[in-house]
């Protein structure tokens, strides 16, 4: 009968309880996306703020500039006003011609007895006669007009092509746009930078929990954590403690219950055996009494180890153990007759803690003498490993374990078959325990030249 344990330290997750996967949404991004949408949204308003405050601005402007160029006409235009002629009036920046403006002199029956340059044939207002400030259509666009009346009837209409006016509006606008392109990139980049530092808190406590171990049930202590992340900290650490409590009550539990089993199951024993001596015949039945007796002793005996193995809040205390004395302890060869014990530690010590090492060893050198074929081979054997750790291994030439049964073993009280050894299928389970608070890992390979079985522990290094 051989047991396997668990492959490695930590258990392992069905279906049910799988691990959620990571592709999901994330705060930091939602926070810039909301911060950066509502930063747009508002650099948007506040540019139609601006361009429309701009518009109202420069149009009360070109309007005063087109009254004055009525005047201008009219005092320029009327023959005896004025020496010379009238010129195009235009607004110049610079060297650029900016803005133009088109005049027209108009009779009172609407016949255009002057014009400049471009401007349209057909008076603006054919029927204006007084002074007034219009938007009209003339041969096919929009035009701002100014009218004002002179001598005899006569009118002075300027206009500009509201084309030309949105023209300067779409550039200022374009001005405006790219410094605030860049104040939007600026605000990207600090928001992004600080929304990571404020979410710091978050990651800090993360780390804080998965560097925590198993049998590692202790609170939480996130330092100086936000309000806002207190209460996820005291309902994980509630948690923690009713999870602390519920262990150690069935920790408690096993090891009374194995502890009180031990009494009676002894005195059962010693009366088989007193029956036996009152006979002084050998009986069957009380033999197979005795051997159920003994198997229950040591089924007992296992859940009192694995109950005492159950995860702890206390480091481990390690010592430098040496491999040869700790076997020669163990003194596994006298219960052993017929197999012959080899050692190849070529790293002699190692750093553990001593009574639990032991009691892995001894679990280990059981199964494979008791597994191991008859006169066969049973090697300890201990190297370095290339990470710096130590590798511990007990090796048999037996029949082994089938390799499509080997995927079983992380279950407890798992037996093979066809044997015909008996046994409670804990010991290696108290093997995985032990290695798992090592923090070593557990496999299982071929054994010697071939056959049989080898139990391989990896530890880690010091």
């Amino acid at each position: 009968m051989r047991h396997l344990p668990w492959r490695s330290a930590r258990p392992r997750p069905g279906p049910s309880d799988a691990a959620p996967a990571r592709g999901g949404w994330s705060l930091r991004r939602r926070l810039l996306l909301a911060v950066m949408g509502t930063g747009i949204g508002l650099w948007l308003a506040s540019l139609a703020i601006v361009v429309g405050v701009a518009w109202f601005a420069t149009s009360e402007v070109f309007d005063d500039a087109l009254e004055e160029g009525s005047r201008l006409v009219l005092r320029l235009g009327i023959p005896g006003e004025a020496p010379g002629g009238i010129q195009d009036l235009r607004a110049k920046r610079g060297d650029t011609l900016k803005l133009r403006m088109y005049y027209q002199l108009v009779a009172p029956d609407g016949r255009v007895l002057l014009r400049g340059d471009d401007t349209p044939e057909t008076a603006f207002l054919p029927g204006a006669r007084r002074k007034t400030m219009a938007t009209v259509r003339a041969d096919g666009e929009l035009w701002r007009v100014h009218v004002r009346p002179g001598p005899g009837g006569v009118t002075a209409q300027v206009a500009q092509p509201m084309e030309e006016r949105l023209d300067l509006l779409e550039e200022m606008a374009e001005n405006l746009a790219w410094p605030a392109l860049g104040l939007l990139a600026l605000l990207g980049l600090l928001s992004w930078f600080l929304i990571r530092r404020l979410l710091r808190p978050l990651e800090d406590t993360a780390t804080l929990i998965d560097a925590k171990s198993p049998h590692d049930l202790t609170p939480v202590r996130a330092p100086n954590p936000p309000r806002e992340l207190q209460p996820i900290l005291d309902a994980l650490n509630a948690l923690l403690a009713r999870l602390s409590m519920a262990l150690e009550s069935e920790r408690r539990f096993t090891a009374d219950a194995a502890h009180e089993l031990r009494t009676p199951l002894a005195a059962l024993r010693m009366r088989v055996q007193l029956i036996e001596r009152e006979l002084q015949l050998p009986d069957a039945h009380l033999r197979q009494l005795r051997a159920d007796l003994d198997r229950c002793t040591a089924l007992v005996e296992s859940l009192l180890a694995l109950a005492r193995l159950e995860p702890q809040a206390e480091p481990l205390v390690r010592e430098t153990v040496d491999l040869d004395a700790l076997l020669d302890g163990l003194n596994m060869e006298a219960s052993a007759p017929g197999i012959r014990m080899e050692r190849a530690l070529a790293v002699p010590r190692l750093r553990a803690a001593p009574t639990l090492l032991a009691s892995a060893l001894r679990n280990l050198i059981d199964n494979a003498v008791r597994y191991g074929r008859e006169g066969g081979r049973v090697r300890i054997e201990s190297s370095r490993l290339p990470q710096g750790g130590t590798r511990l291994a007990v090796r048999d030439d037996g029949a082994g374990v089938p390799a499509d049964q080997r995927t079983r073993l992380g279950e407890r009280f798992f037996r093979v078959l066809g044997t015909g050894q008996t046994g409670n299928g804990l010991g290696l389970s108290i093997v995985a325990r032990i290695a798992a608070l090592h923090g070593a890992t557990l496999r299982f390979e071929g054994g010697l030249e071939g056959r049989g079985l080898g139990v391989v522990l990896d530890f880690p290094p010091d």
